[in-house]
């Protein structure tokens, strides 16, 4: 395995005690030797907590929080990975603003979660924790589904999903070092909607006006296929000439289209800018990225855009 040169340097773990925050560990193992990094677990010490979570006693003790994180940091320094436990003992109402605050204060550059939870606790996971630490401006966020595999993290197959704005690019030199030091393929993919598939203000023009619609459309996906194939053969032959790199444009409906290229072509880490500046308006703002979290089952690494 090559090594990410020192893309990630301090990963940080918010664990809350259940296996299902768990399901972190395989990949935070792999991208901890793969960048040299070391490794912070944390649990934050929850206000008014219930007494268990997922059928599990819940950690609102510190001295069980400490007891426990001692025991799951086994599992990494055995690999070989410098590993420290953090508890903080005081009772905490906003757990996510929390875990951002340590990531500031303990110099992390990557937080590892894992989405799951009580009503309100997935919102806080993947809502709240990934916009507050993009917010800061320079901390991605690496989230991964209870259901992926818990003894190990492969990555063969990375998707990148682009939509030819500047902002979302910026997901592309962590995408280009993953792929290089797991050895994987890396898939450019944008797509383009279809005139059923526009909502909004889009969808009422594209109503009124259906076949002005659907040659702009057409014109676009014409568009997205230069810029994906002058991009691939602009880190081809120059940046990255060792990589194996793909692009693709697909027609449809952004999410449900993305959801299933990244099951066809089993791939196993998507890298996405979430918060980019305007694309194509309502089809990418906003809601892309956290239904791509609920729907698809592998892990997805959030950069700030």
């Amino acid at each position: 395995m090559n090594s990410l040169n020192g893309l990630f340097r301090y990963l940080l773990v918010p664990l809350d005690g259940s296996r299902l925050a768990e399901a972190v560990l395989p990949a935070t193992i792999r991208l901890a030797q793969a960048s040299r990094a070391s490794v912070t677990l944390l649990h934050v010490i929850e206000r008014d907590a219930p007494s268990s979570i997922h059928g599990e006693r819940h950690l609102c003790d510190p001295e069980e929080a400490w007891a426990y994180l001692d025991e799951i940091k086994v599992r990494p320094a055995a690999e070989g990975i410098q590993v420290d436990c953090h508890v903080h003992e005081v009772a905490e109402g906003n757990v996510a603003r929390s875990i951002v605050e340590h990531s500031e204060e303990l110099g992390n550059d990557l937080i590892m979660l894992s989405t799951h939870g009580r009503s309100g606790v997935r919102s806080l996971l993947v809502g709240s924790i990934a916009q507050q630490v993009l917010g800061t401006g320079s901390r991605p966020v690496f989230v991964v589904h209870p259901d992926s595999p818990t003894d190990s993290f492969t990555c063969r197959r990375i998707a990148v999903p682009l939509d030819m704005e500047k902002a979302h690019e910026r997901s592309l030199p962590i995408a280009l070092a993953l792929a290089g030091s797991l050895r994987a393929i890396l898939h450019l993919v944008t797509v383009v909607p279809r005139r059923s598939d526009l909502a909004g203000s889009q969808g009422t023009a594209g109503r009124f006006f259906p076949l002005a619609t659907s040659a702009g459309l057409d014109i676009t996906e014409e568009a997205a296929q230069r810029y994906l194939r002058e991009m691939t053969d602009r880190l081809g032959a120059g940046e990255h000439p060792d990589l194996a790199i793909r692009w693709h444009v697909l027609r449809g409906e952004p999410v449900a289209s993305l959801v299933s290229f990244f099951d066809k072509e089993n791939v196993d880490l998507a890298v996405m800018a979430s918060h980019a500046t305007r694309g194509w308006r309502a089809f990418w703002e906003g809601s892309v990225t956290p239904r791509i979290l609920t729907q698809w089952r592998r892990p997805v690494l959030l950069v700030r855009a």
